[in-house]
């Protein structure tokens, strides 16, 4: 993958001849550098249009890239053309498959990778590329939890950055899965942040640990990912889409 160096555990794979069990999530890594041309001949009109709004060269293709994938990676479970398949929003604005039912999605990208993650449940996914963040202290106080500040305070300083990347993507990997917007939700429950993924509590709401489960899928030693599942138990196959 161009400028990315994957774990050893993502699999290379093309879509299609992979089946996904009821008891499996599947995560796909796609680079998001080199060519978009056959990833933009799999987009909609409306996301053609969307794509051609970004001013940037290398933001249009990241979006051509990380959209195109993941139309071909839904495709080769449904069985239907890329270009067939119809997307929709909930309530909360969570994209959603309307032409094939059954199927749950979620798409992340970050710098020069996206994330795919595929189940028969609901669930979420986040990657973040991690950088040196001056302001560390004060994102993590404005977003974060009181329990998950003060872990944070905890760490000794060169473990503090680790620890901000593993409490942001674990979060928005679930309220990605809920399908609700980061400013409001953020601080109502809490996440670990050590190296065992796992919520600690929530304050509102009907959710309860128990009937969630969260997994560290970091692909490459750079980035740092999280997904959210509603399900405990489940098996997660990680995969890298091949090129051509």
């Amino acid at each position: 993958m161009d400028d990315v160096v994957l774990h050893s555990n993502f699999r290379s794979e093309t879509p299609g001849r992979i089946a996904l069990a009821s008891n499996q999530i599947h995560v796909w890594a796609i680079a998001l550098g080199g060519s978009n041309d056959r990833f933009t001949t799999l987009l909609s009109p409306a996301e053609q249009t969307r794509a051609a709004r970004f001013q940037v060269a290398d933001h249009r293709r990241r979006f051509a890239i990380s959209h195109g994938a993941l139309r071909a990676i839904l495709a080769g479970y449904t069985g239907q053309d890329a270009l067939a398949l119809e997307f929709g929003s909930g309530t909360r604005g969570k994209p959603s498959l309307l032409s094939a039912s059954g199927w749950h999605f979620n798409l992340s990208h970050s710098a020069q990778l996206a994330m795919v993650a595929v189940a028969r449940i609901e669930l979420g996914i986040d990657v973040e590329k991690r950088r040196h963040l001056e302001s560390l202290r004060q994102i993590a106080n404005r977003h974060f939890s009181k329990v998950e500040f003060e872990l944070l305070e905890a760490l000794p300083q060169g473990e503090q950055l680790t620890g901000f990347y593993r409490c942001w993507t674990r979060k928005e990997a679930y309220v990605k899965a809920i399908g609700s917007g980061l400013a409001s939700s953020l601080d109502v429950f809490d996440v670990s942040i050590s190296a065992e993924p796992h919520f600690l509590g929530f304050r509102t709401g009907d959710d309860v640990p128990e009937d969630w489960d969260l997994i560290d899928i970091s692909p490459a030693p750079d980035y740092t990912a999280a997904l959210a599942v509603r399900a405990r138990n489940m098996t997660v196959h990680t995969l890298a889409l091949l090129d051509g």
